[in-house]
């Protein structure tokens, strides 16, 4: 099944590539403008209060961005059923229901965080669990944004390894970026190419997950027809 899911994903995407990772780097600089506020990032430390402040305003705004990546998730998803899209789609949670967008975006990113500052392992099950939470909201719009939590790790039940071993060819690229914006003394460099990892690996892992998606719900929805 993994081997298929990757043709599946590689079809979808081929000829394509190079325009969903400039994509990708789009979303990726568009995240960092909220980050680049903040003046630890060019070396100042936080003593005064109109530094917290800046700094405090950069973190809005980045949480204000974050549906960006819902809506590159959607792209993908509409990449993998074969439609043509266009790096306007990128922006259409902006556009629709955008307090919804935006609350999803925060409330994923939260659980994550959370569950990583428990453990790693917890951390890293629950981001496979909310992996197709965005896609859910693409398909039903109309569910709140915890139900679509809900069923996105009702689809995620017993496939979390499959999930794990489809994006593990990506995962020394991530390792190798977040290294270097642990290691390096420069925030700037090392948030740069943390970003260009990021950009570069986001649209096979978004397409995995799509195609992956695809299955996992139809199966679903055969199982739920089956028990109506």
């Amino acid at each position: 099944m993994i081997q298929t899911w990757n043709e599946r994903a590689r079809v979808a995407v081929k000829g394509k590539t190079g325009t969903l990772i400039i994509w990708s780097f789009v979303c990726s600089i568009v995240l960092e403008i909220g980050l680049m506020m903040d003046p630890y990032y060019f070396g100042f430390e936080y003593d005064s209060l109109a530094l917290t402040l800046i700094s405090l305003a950069g973190l809005i705004l980045y949480a204000g961005l974050l549906p960006v990546i819902i809506g590159y998730n959607w792209l993908m998803l509409e990449t993998v059923r074969g439609k043509s899209s266009s790096l306007r789609d990128v922006f259409t949670p902006f556009r629709h229901r955008y307090g919804k967008h935006l609350l999803a975006g925060l409330l994923v990113m939260l659980f994550q965080v959370l569950w990583s500052l428990l453990l790693l392992v917890p951390g890293i099950v629950k981001y496979f669990s909310y992996a197709f939470t965005f896609f859910i909201l693409r398909d039903e719009p109309d569910l709140s944004i915890t139900e679509a939590i809900t069923k996105s790790r009702t689809l995620m039940r017993g496939r979390k390894w499959e999930a794990f071993k489809l994006i593990l060819p990506f995962i020394p690229l991530f390792l190798v970026g977040l290294t270097f914006f642990i290691s390096i003394e420069s925030v700037i460099l090392g948030s740069l190419i943390y970003l260009v990892a990021i950009a570069l690996i986001r649209p096979f892992i978004v397409s995995r997950f799509a195609v992956m998606y695809e299955d996992t719900r139809r199966e679903y929805d055969k199982q739920w027809n089956r028990s109506a």
